[in-house]
C-alpha cells in the first residue's frame, strides 16, 4: 500500500541546532496506515493553567520507577511537553520523563497530548519503528498519533486527544520534529 506524503511547516527556535534567528523547517511525516487514529493540527484546542490541571488529573497510570502502569479496558494516558524540557525536549507522563508505558493490550487506550512549550510545535506519535532514530525521522506505518500542534502562545498550550487499541506488543511514542527523537524525545510503550 502507498503511503501519502504531506508536508508540515514548523519553526525552529532561534538558537537550536546553531541556527540564528526563526528558520521555516520542512517536515515530511508519513500518513497514517490506514485505520490509523492521527488527529491533525485543526484538532488541537487551547487551555489555560486550569484546564492543564483538570487535564493532568485525567491519568489513570501507577508509577512504578521509571515506568507507568496502566490497566482496566478504557485507560488514559496523559502526556505532556513543557518548556522545563529545553534545550533537550522529552515528554512527560505523571511526572516521569520518557518512562516506559505499560498498556493492557486490547484496551481502548485514551491519549491526552499537551504542548506547553511556546513558541515551538511538537508532535506524539506511536510505531513499532524502534530507536536509534535519526535527524529527520521517516516512520512507517504511524499507527495512532498527533500531527504537530499548533504553536502555544500566551499563558495557553495546546492539547489534542486520540485513542488507539494496541495488540500485544512493543512500540514506541516520538516526536516526529527533526533531532527530537534523535535527542531523546522517546518512549517504549509495552502492551501485554
Amino acid at each position: 500500500m502507498k503511503m501519502l506524503r504531506k508536508v508540515a511547516m514548523v519553526r525552529e527556535r532561534r538558537g537550536l541546532w546553531g541556527v540564528s534567528g526563526l528558520t521555516w523547517v520542512a517536515l515530511t511525516m508519513a500518513a497514517p496506515a490506514w485505520g490509523a487514529s492521527v488527529v491533525g493540527t485543526n484538532a488541537f484546542k487551547w487551555g489555560n493553567d486550569a484546564k492543564l490541571s483538570a487535564l493532568q488529573s485525567q491519568d489513570s497510570g501507577v508509577v512504578k520507577g521509571a515506568s507507568v502502569v496502566y490497566t482496566g479496558s478504557a485507560p488514559h494516558v496523559v502526556v505532556s511537553v513543557s518548556p522545563a524540557e529545553f534545550p533537550t525536549p522529552s515528554f512527560e507522563v505523571d511526572n516521569v520523563d520518557n518512562p516506559t508505558l505499560y498498556l493492557p493490550a486490547g484496551s481502548d487506550v485514551h491519549f491526552t497530548f499537551i504542548n506547553s512549550v511556546r513558541e515551538f510545535s511538537h508532535s506524539m506519535q506511536i510505531t513499532r519503528q524502534g530507536p536509534p532514530y535519526g535527524m529527520e525521522l521517516k516512520i512507517q506505518p504511524v499507527l495512532a498519533g498527533t500531527s504537530l500542534s499548533p504553536v502555544p502562545t500566551g499563558a495557553q498550550f495546546a492539547y489534542a486527544k486520540f485513542s488507539w487499541q494496541p495488540a500485544s506488543g512493543t512500540y514506541y511514542y516520538l516526536c516526529v520534529i527533526p533531532g527530537h527523537a534523535a535527542m531523546g524525545m522517546y518512549g517504549k510503550i509495552i502492551a501485554r
